[in-house]
């Protein structure tokens, strides 16, 4: 038996977070419902046999336009952990890039880069993010970098504070993670961290692999390359931003055919994954499938994108703590983000003052997809020795 979390649908200005004998505390808890129907799922470790339990939860926050909404996540224990009733780390994991609603986290299996925290010992919390789960009927918010993060980051605290009403010691290291748009969605988080949650959340480490940090910079990489291993994000990044800022952009103006006449069905209906996607376009060749406009970042079309783009950068007003302790990932064979990305998010993080900010492009050696799964193996399992 499983308990869901149902925050209520209130305006996320109306909360208050305080730190309280290291919890993040709702300063009127009388203002969130706890209900509790029978929607369980236990999972299992084949490895070591080990059961853990997830906790399907919604609470309220905020979309990209910042108006109030409830959204969904999924809080992960280990058996252990509900044995004891004490956590002694908790995760925050940011999804990469979905295309099925399916592949949600509060709705299939859990995945193995959440495995990892939770085999570490750690309470694993997994945001949806806007267009999926609860916000399934939405367009996805895809790589809108600082909103999602604070969907997650809000995800965070709810399970936090109904992890302290349930009556668990929860420690205060907390690990903030993710790769490809998770990467971007935890340097994002990390920023959040420190400015506007600042006193309501800290992340003792946050590890980031091959993020789209500077996203007109990845768009033009696109272009460039005129190929891409993962066709998908390119309809979907000009799906989102036509949503989230209304440009009025037709898909036959932007698309050829036959991904013009199916970008509702194919994309926006959120029922095949990247691999079926491919499969139904039938080429990686972007000339193939994006209109001529949109295939050069300096015609009107493109320009005018591209300044949309450049609003969703989330490191101009932002100095982080000196303290901050960051590794990125990398490898210089990534074929759908460009390594020019996580270069110069650590420049960046570097000449602001971060002593202990690093930047690996050495463990990840192959293509995008293939140093997912270094990233898994790899960096995320080394890393979090003796943490």
């Amino acid at each position: 038996m499983t308990i869901v979390l149902l925050c209520a649908a209130i305006s996320a200005s109306a909360q208050t977070y305080v730190w309280k004998n290291g919890h993040a505390l709702i300063e009127d808890p009388d203002s969130i419902t706890f209900v509790k129907p029978d929607m369980g799922l236990q999972v299992y470790d084949s490895a070591n046999n080990s059961s853990y339990v997830d906790y399907r939860f919604t609470y309220p926050t905020v979309d990209h336009a910042g108006k109030p909404c409830v959204m969904s996540a999924v809080l992960s224990l280990h058996s252990n952990e509900k044995a004891s009733r004490r956590i002694g780390k908790m995760a925050l994991y940011n999804h990469y890039t979905i295309l099925r609603s399916n592949e949600a986290p509060s709705v299939g299996e859990l995945m193995d880069l959440q495995l990892v925290g939770l085999s570490k010992g750690m309470a694993v919390v997994s945001p949806d993010l806007e267009g999926f789960g609860v916000t399934g009927d939405r367009v996805q918010a895809y790589c809108f970098a600082e909103a999602n993060a604070r969907v997650s980051i809000d995800a965070l605290l709810a399970a936090r504070q109904w992890l302290v009403e349930q009556g668990y010691t929860v420690g205060d290291s907390i690990l903030n993670y993710g790769y490809s748009q998770g990467g971007q969605t935890a340097m994002a988080a990390l920023k959040l961290s420190q400015t506007e949650y600042r006193g309501r959340v800290h992340f003792t480490k946050t590890i980031a692999g091959a993020g789209p940090y500077d996203l007109r910079l990845t768009f033009c990489k696109f272009l460039e390359w005129k190929r891409i291993g993962m066709p998908g994000v390119l309809p979907l990044t000009i799906a989102a931003l036509n949503e989230m800022y209304h440009l009025g952009i037709k898909d036959k103006e932007a698309f050829l055919e036959p991904l013009a006449s199916n970008m509702k069905s194919w994309i926006v209906s959120k029922k095949f994954n990247q691999e079926e996607f491919k499969q139904l376009l039938g080429t990686d060749s972007i000339a193939k499938f994006m209109q001529p406009a949109y295939c050069d970042s300096t015609t009107a079309e493109m320009v005018r994108v591209l300044s949309y783009v450049d609003r969703m950068r989330f490191t101009d007003d932002w100095t982080p703590d000196a303290d901050t302790d960051v590794k990125i990932y990398h490898s210089l064979n990534d074929d759908i983000v460009a390594p020019e990305n996580s270069q110069m998010m650590y420049q960046w993080l570097v000449s602001k003052g971060v002593q202990h900010a690093v930047l690996d492009t050495t463990s990840l050696t192959g293509t995008h997809l293939d140093s997912g799964m270094y990233f898994l193996l790899s960096a995320m399992t080394f890393d979090l020795i003796g943490w």
